[in-house]
């Protein structure tokens, strides 16, 4: 186990200097940030001044290169437009980033996971095509376009709802739901087609000759067999809710950090962007070595050589 574990942080460490080299150069390429930072009235030499001091003016191989030797240190630069350190800026809104995808995945697991059971159990049935059916169309709606419905429907129409900031738990139902559906659509399908493989083999058959009860069957063996892809899909979509998030939080107000990066990203702030990509890839790949360790336990076939 240890020497796996220690193989796949090195590869993590890989994967996190090949993301932050891609969003670098991403950035770089999106222009130059000085004409964004200086007024309106300085002159031409006043601007090139300003962009030696700032650094803008050296090969982008150089700046990365000193962002690198920062970062390794925990020093991820200076916000351009707020003067302060970015990396202080981004953890803040980290709690508020970490609260919506955690509720958005509680969410999809507990409507998703019983679904798929159901839907697997019931293959060929009306129930079975209308969870698919539905699932489907969860993972077909964008975003954007769902978030404004609820907001329209329940926060203006009906004023059940909060539709923007952060407070209680009525003000994480809209943007929780939001960010769940691509999620819980995708995981009913795949825990369908984990527990219907998982049904077709001969320890089910023993299982019921043995006379075990339907839900002990389902429950204790069926769906216990069928976790491994559906914990993989676990890891990856939090992931993906973490970068979902970015659209959701802008079309609820929500103070994370897809927000603060959705207007850094339109300031040419660089340090902020760089901090909150490299910290939400740290959080993928960490949760994907934890799915990896967990495969040992639920499957005791599984060994990391």
């Amino acid at each position: 186990m240890a020497p796996f574990v220690v193989r796949r942080f090195l590869d993590s460490l890989t994967v996190l200097v090949g993301v932050s080299f891609i969003a670098f150069a991403i950035l770089f390429l999106s222009g130059d940030p000085t004409y964004l930072m200086i007024p309106e009235n300085y002159t031409r030499a006043q601007i090139t001044d300003f962009r030696h001091q700032m650094g803008f003016d050296r090969p982008w191989y150089v700046q990365y290169g000193d962002f690198l030797g920062h970062a390794v240190r925990g020093d991820f630069g200076v916000s351009l437009r707020n003067r302060i350190p970015a990396l202080p800026l981004v953890l803040e809104r980290m709690p508020a980033t970490l609260e919506l995808a955690l509720a958005a995945m509680a969410l999809s697991l507990a409507v998703a996971l019983p679904l798929g059971v159901v839907a697997a159990t019931r293959r060929g049935t009306l129930i079975d095509a209308a969870s698919m059916v539905g699932g489907l169309v969860g993972q077909s709606t964008p975003g954007f376009w769902l978030g404004l419905l609820l907001i329209l429907f329940f926060g203006v129409d009906l004023r059940w709802l909060p539709v923007s900031g952060r407070g209680g738990i009525a003000h994480l139902v809209l943007p929780g739901v939001t960010l769940a559906t691509y999620s819980m659509g995708r995981t009913a399908r795949v825990v369908r087609a984990s527990m219907l493989d998982a049904l077709g083999h001969d320890f089910i058959r023993t299982a019921h000759a043995k006379g075990l009860s339907g839900a002990a069957v389902v429950y204790r063996h069926a769906l216990r067999n069928a976790l491994m892809p559906i914990v993989t899909l676990i890891g990856l979509d939090f992931g993906v809710l973490l970068g979902g998030a970015v659209i959701t939080e802008t079309v609820f107000g929500w103070p994370g950090i897809g927000r603060l990066v959705v207007n850094a990203i339109y300031e040419k702030d660089f340090p902020i962007v760089e901090t909150a990509v490299i910290l939400i890839a740290t959080v993928f790949v960490f949760l994907n070595l934890c799915v990896d360790i967990a495969y040992g336990y639920l499957d005791p076939r599984v060994r990391y050589d």
